[in-house]
C-alpha cells in the first residue's frame, strides 16, 4: 500500500519526502484505535474494485486521491466526518502544490459518500460510490466480517438502539433498484448486495 500511494504521489508532483509523511499520517489514522472496518484495508479493497472501474472514470486521479482520504476523520458520533475528512485532504495537499480543481474534484468525491446518491451524472462519482460500497457484495463470510465489524465501531450504542438505526440504513440501500451505479459492478454485484443486506435485516430482527 505504501508503494501504491508514493506512485499516487508523484503523478500528482509530491515529492518523495512529503509523500512519506503523508503516508504515515495516514497510518496513523486510519489505525486509530476503535476502527474494526474504516481501516487501511478497506482502502486497499476500494481502491482494487476503482482499477476495475478505470474505464468508467474521467479523472481517475482524483477518484483515488479521494478514496485514500474519504474516511481519514472517522468518529461514528459525528455527522461530519466526510467533510472534515475533505479539508484534511485539502489541508494536506493543497501547499505540496496539488491545483484546486483537482482539490475540488477530490472534494466533491468524498462529500458524495455522506449519502452514497449519485446527485450528478458524474462517472467519477459512480466509481467512487461502488468502490466504496463493494464490501456490500462480498461472499457471505466476508460480508458478516463487515457487519460485525461496523457494529464494533457503533459499540457504544445500546443494542435495541443499534438496530433500529442499522435497520432503516439496510432497508434505505434495499429499496435502491439497481444498487450499483456501474454496469461492471451491477452485472458482478447487485444479486449479492440484495442477499447480504436481506441476510443482516433478517438476523437484525
Amino acid at each position: 500500500m505504501k508503494k501504491r500511494w508514493l506512485i499516487l504521489a508523484a503523478e500528482i508532483g509530491i515529492e518523495a519526502e512529503a509523500a512519506t509523511q503523508i503516508w504515515r499520517s495516514l497510518v496513523t489514522a486510519y489505525g486509530e484505535n476503535g476502527r474494526f472496518y474504516h481501516t487501511l484495508n478497506h482502502i486497499e479493497h476500494a481502491l482494487n474494485v476503482a482499477e476495475q472501474l478505470q474505464d468508467v472514470a474521467v479523472n481517475f486521479t482524483a477518484v483515488q486521491l479521494a478514496l485514500w482520504f474519504h474516511d481519514v476523520v472517522y468518529d461514528p458520533r459525528r455527522s461530519d466526518n466526510e467533510a472534515e475528512s475533505a479539508a484534511y485532504a485539502e489541508r494536506v495537499l493543497r501547499p505540496l502544490g496539488v491545483s484546486d480543481a483537482l482539490l475540488a474534484k477530490v472534494r466533491e468525491l468524498i462529500l458524495a459518500t455522506k449519502s452514497h446518491e449519485a446527485t450528478t451524472q458524474n462517472p467519477d462519482v459512480w466509481v467512487m460510490l461502488d468502490a466504496d460500497l463493494a464490501i456490500l457484495s462480498a461472499p457471505p463470510v466476508q460480508y458478516d466480517a463487515y457487519a460485525r465489524a461496523i457494529r464494533q465501531e457503533y459499540s457504544f450504542v445500546p443494542e435495541e438502539q443499534y438496530v433500529v438505526g442499522r435497520t432503516a440504513v439496510l432497508q434505505t440501500f434495499l429499496a435502491r433498484s439497481p444498487f450499483y451505479f456501474t454496469e461492471w459492478m451491477r452485472e458482478r454485484g447487485d444479486t449479492a448486495v440484495y442477499a447480504n443486506l436481506g441476510r443482516e435485516l433478517t438476523r437484525l430482527k
